[in-house]
């Protein structure tokens, strides 16, 4: 086998400069979010014997978030695996956290990330997937050390700056968060990661209608992204325009933007559940519109890939009324959280379960014991992971429910005193009771 090198100046253990072309093509598509990323699939079909393009292949399957995903990665594992000897360590380490994705070893994959990025911080794909596992953790910190690991290889590019604002604006730094995603943009105008880190900068700083022109400054650039960065970069769109009381407007958008391109997708189908889910809180009709969201959900069935993606695949179930569906659902997730690994026992059992409990409830238009389920957990939310604006959505769902109890006025006592103790969800319930017009600030 030869060794070639990738555009960062990697190795790469191959007989086909195709193959180092399709990987480079594949760090484009992925860093700046483009819509051709199953594209090394086809590579890793066409050289078996490369033993990372077999494992990006894996790693992308894997990222549909999705049992058929798990399983149609197994083979490109495996091949992956058989080629390991002949690669070099970085290859082996991209090989490692593959099979430790598709195994469920997520302690283990995220370590493999962190040595990755810190013994090769010209490997920016690979800081950038060990992003994704410390997001789905809820482990902001450990985002930004990627980050920072990386920087003295890539500091100068928009891909990083990128990477950069957004783990920034998860550990709250957001002056810092604000430069970097501003400097992207200097550096690529269309760079859709880095307009979605401002949107999350804007959004944390209250500041609404900057978030609102900033977006609609750039939102003709993704038409040509990835389904996952044009539906979701829309999702904070629809947000702010709800948090300016513009519901006809944040329905046009889920209409025409958040739901229907590709609804087997994950992250679509949590989206439109998400914004489906505020805007009842907010008092609005959303008409038929849980119906086909739903329907997909329940093709699903029990794959419980992740505790944040369980809590809105539960809540769909209930509120399109599929009750044994939904009730089987939070069964099959009890039961899962029971079995899994010690590592992820805190986010499944000891959160996602009385969260799943509480958001069903709450669902079903049960406020008591919907607020009691999630009073237990509400402070430890990060777990299950997902960024602050997404998780704001239980930190709403409790609030909507201890007013609906008690009333506004003797909620914003509760609130005030149980949040005293809790800064991180005292700042963002107070950000929500802006929003809101709940008087809880």
């Amino acid at each position: 086998m030869r060794v070639m090198t990738d555009e960062f100046g990697n190795a790469v253990t191959t007989d086909h400069v195709a193959t180092v072309k399709a990987l480079d093509a594949y760090a484009e598509e992925f860093l700046g979010y483009g819509a051709n990323l199953p594209a090394i699939i086809q590579a890793a079909d066409a050289d078996p014997g490369c033993a990372l393009v077999n494992a990006h292949a894996a790693i992308v399957h894997m990222a549909l978030e999705a049992a058929k995903g798990h399983r149609s990665a197994a083979r490109y594992v495996a091949r992956a695996e058989a080629a390991a000897p002949r690669a070099s360590r970085r290859e082996q380490a991209v090989v490692a956290a593959a099979r430790a994705w598709h195994d469920g070893r997520y302690d283990d994959l995220v370590e493999i990330h962190r040595q990755l990025a810190e013994a090769h911080p010209s490997d920016i794909v690979a800081a950038k997937w060990g992003q994704y596992h410390c997001f789905n953790r809820g482990a902001a910190e450990a985002m930004l050390r990627l980050a920072e690991a990386v920087r003295p290889a890539h500091e100068g590019t928009r891909y990083f700056q990128g990477l950069y604002a957004f783990a920034l604006e998860q550990t709250g730094r957001l002056a810092e968060a604000e430069a970097a995603g501003r400097r992207a943009v200097e550096i690529e105008p269309a760079d859709p990661w880095a307009h979605h880190a401002m949107a999350h900068v804007l959004e944390s700083a209250g500041r609404t209608d900057e978030g609102l022109d900033w977006l609609a400054r750039f939102s003709p650039t993704w038409a040509g992204r990835g389904v996952f960065i044009r539906g979701h970069n829309w999702w904070h769109v629809a947000l702010l325009r709800l948090d300016r009381a513009e519901s006809e407007e944040a329905l046009r958008i889920f209409d025409e933007r958040l739901w229907g391109e590709y609804p087997e997708f994950s992250q679509e189908q949590i989206g439109a559940i998400s914004a489906l889910w505020r805007f009842e809180m907010r008092a609005m009709e959303v008409g038929e519109r849980w119906a086909p969201v739903a329907a997909k959900v329940r093709e699903r069935e029990y794959e419980h890939i992740e505790p944040f993606l369980d809590l809105h695949y539960l809540y769909a179930l209930t509120r399109a009324g599929f009750d044994r569906e939904a009730s089987a659902f939070l069964s099959s997730l009890e039961a899962h959280a029971a079995r899994v690994r010690p590592g992820l026992s805190h986010a499944w059992a000891g959160v996602a379960v009385h969260a799943a409990r509480g958001v069903a409830a709450h669902a079903r238009r049960l406020y008591e014991p919907a607020f009691e389920a999630l009073n237990r957990v509400i402070d430890q939310m990060q777990a299950i992971g997902g960024s602050h604006a997404q998780r704001d959505l239980f930190l709403e769902t409790w609030l909507d429910a201890l007013v609906r109890l008690v009333g506004v006025e003797r909620a914003g006592e509760l609130v005030r005193d149980r949040l005293s103790r809790t800064p991180q969800v005292a700042a963002r319930s107070h950000l929500l009771a802006r929003r809101t017009r709940l008087a809880f600030a």
